[in-house]
């Protein structure tokens, strides 16, 4: 019987059909491979725009960081990260409302939170910056995309409280204790908002010493002034019917929810107010060895609480009581810069017996024109008594002698012709750098001339760079923004300014201020106990008539204050302004 064998026929079939399985599966599997690779990749290039597009976000390179969403969009136009990462730069650009868009689109798409773009994170970010508008827009997208988070629900909470929204941060606190009820924090911003709520008010602006400036109305959403009158210019408004100046409209972007700290003290800011009175001008009051605003006041007043009951006269009067006089005006100096011709002449060791004694006849021919003197003098035998009585024949000689790039020289290390930089506007004081003859100059030795313009704050400066040895501190009012958190955002320092003066010549200007007050023109401005060193001024008013100036620093052994005040058309300024030095010492340092 033949053995049995396997059939080659049946056995080449199995191997070709085994084969082609195998064929199949390992193009299969190629193609998975390259579909995952594919997919992967894909990814991977959307990531590498979204993270470039958000880098760009953070350098407000807005316009480079949609170039990149938009290269993402090239790729999957479907991509849900990608319209989340539209929303997130519109965000941080401040325009919110398209930013809400995207964030739609983007969770209409499912988006899910990311590590690119954690909107809990983000939110917190705006929340440390004082922003919250934005956090909120960030957080309610966060919960939107969440399952509910203990960190999203007290985040919306932080940013309602922060946009002062109390009832709506109220209602988000409590939520959140509903996930963590003895989460100490949340418990804490509960109570505050309660406090908030109970008062009827959110503090946003104080002085130096914590006093209330500013308020939010929470109900109405209205501003309240503790202050009134007393901080017209210094707080402002920010109304749309009203106008929108100082730093209720300057950092409006922080009010409410933030709480600013200005270098005001609103008690030396009343005082300056009483002293001043009824009185057009000004006055400043600065803290010398650090720049800071003390007091800032400016009439003619109005009060910014009963402002629509008297909007129409205060809009047309003619002494436009909405400027601040203080920091915007521009006046004539006079004699009051006698103090930087005097600094000029000390620190370039000019020789006075080369000028003095001089004879004051009243009136000097310079240059075929005539050069008139308020007095007198007769003979000036030296610089001491030619600033006690304020000679301009004297400052006339001195100024000619020294020559007038000297004179413009020290009135920049002053701070003329320098901008200064704050968050209200200040206008740039002034002195002409050419002269095209000798009676200018004599004019410019003085104080006076058509491009000889100082504001009240810079006549505060040239007292105050005397009083600190000769150093010029930038002027500054704002001391510090905390947000919700308590945190500190923002801080300004004491900055130098210029190194005007050597201390030895500062010295020498002080004892000549000083002499002023005790036996010269100043002496209205004495008070019993306390030293002041000072210097009046006079000067043609932009109206009929003239502006009294006297500028002072005190206690003059160990300064505190430097000030500048301006009777604007009040007469000469050892009638009017030497009187009010004198009641504002009396208030203020008087103990």
């Amino acid at each position: 019987m033949p053995a049995v064998g396997r059939t080659p026929l049946f056995s080449n079939k199995a191997r070709r059909s085994s084969f082609w399985q195998y064929v199949v599966i390992i193009l299969v599997i190629i193609g998975l491979l390259i579909g995952i690779r594919a997919l992967f990749f894909k990814s991977v290039k959307i990531n590498r725009h979204l993270k470039a597009a958000k880098a760009y976000a953070l350098k407000n390179k807005f316009d480079e960081g949609l170039i990149e969403l938009n290269k993402a969009l090239a790729i999957d136009a479907e991509n849900p990260l990608t319209y989340d990462g539209l929303g997130y730069l519109y965000v941080q650009k401040g325009d919110l409302e398209r930013g809400k868009d995207f964030y739609t689109k983007a969770e209409e798409k499912k988006v899910k939170n990311s590590g690119i773009f954690d909107h809990s994170s983000i939110g917190l970010d705006f929340i440390t910056k004082g922003k919250y508008p934005s956090a909120f827009v960030e957080y309610e997208h966060f919960n939107k995309i969440t399952v509910h988070e203990l960190k999203g629900i007290f985040g919306l909470g932080l940013a309602y409280h922060g946009m002062g929204k109390i009832n709506e941060a109220i209602d988000s606190y409590e939520n959140a204790l509903n996930i963590s009820p003895k989460k100490p924090q949340v418990l804490l911003f509960l109570e505050k908002a309660k406090k908030e709520k109970e008062a009827g008010n959110i503090l946003c602006v104080t002085d130096r010493n914590n006093q209330p400036l500013l308020k939010k109305d929470i109900k109405r959403a209205k501003s309240i002034y503790p202050a009134e009158s007393a901080t017209d210019k210094i707080i402002g408004l920010n109304s749309e019917e009203f106008g929108k100046f100082g730093i209720e409209y300057a950092l409006k972007d922080y009010i409410p929810g933030n709480e600013i700290t200005l270098t005001i003290d609103i008690e030396y800011q009343k005082a300056a107010t009483s002293v001043l009175y009824d009185q057009m001008g000004s006055i400043v009051i600065l803290k010398p060895q650090t720049g800071e605003i003390l007091a800032a006041v400016s009439h003619p007043k109005f009060s910014p609480s009963g402002i629509d009951k008297k909007f129409g006269s205060y809009k047309y009067s003619q002494n436009k009581p909405f400027i601040n006089r203080a920091f915007e005006m521009l006046y004539e100096p006079g004699s009051i810069c006698k103090i930087v011709t005097s600094a000029a002449a000390i620190e370039t060791n000019t020789d006075m017996k080369n000028i003095f004694p001089v004879q004051c006849k009243g009136s000097l021919t310079i240059d075929n024109q005539t050069f008139w003197c308020w007095e007198k003098h007769g003979n000036v035998k030296d610089l001491r008594q030619a600033v006690d009585q304020s000679c301009n024949i004297a400052f006339a000689k001195i100024g000619n002698y020294i020559g007038n790039d000297k004179l413009v020289d020290f009135a920049t290390k002053f701070g003329f012709n320098t901008p200064v930089s704050m968050q209200l506007p200040v206008t740039m004081s002034t002195i002409g750098v050419d002269s095209e003859n000798k009676y200018l100059t004599a004019e410019k030795a003085n104080g006076l001339g058509k491009n000889y313009k100082t504001t009240t704050l810079q006549a505060a400066m040239i007292a105050a760079t005397i009083a600190n040895n000769g150093v010029c501190m930038k002027p500054y009012l704002v001391k510090e923004i905390k947000n919700i958190k308590g945190d500190v955002i923002y801080k300004e320092d004491p900055v130098v300014l210029k190194n005007t003066l050597k201390k030895e010549t500062a010295e020498s200007i002080k004892k000549l201020m000083i002499d002023a007050v005790e036996n010269g023109l100043g002496k209205k401005a004495k008070v019993d106990g306390i030293k002041i060193a000072g210097k009046t001024g006079t000067a043609r008013s932009s109206k009929k008539g003239l502006d009294g100036w006297f500028i002072f620093f005190a206690p003059a052994e160990n300064p505190e204050i430097a000030v500048a005040i301006i009777c604007e058309n009040g007469g000469k300024g050892m009638e009017v302004a030497c009187p009010k030095a004198k009641l504002l010492v009396q208030q203020i340092l008087k103990k």
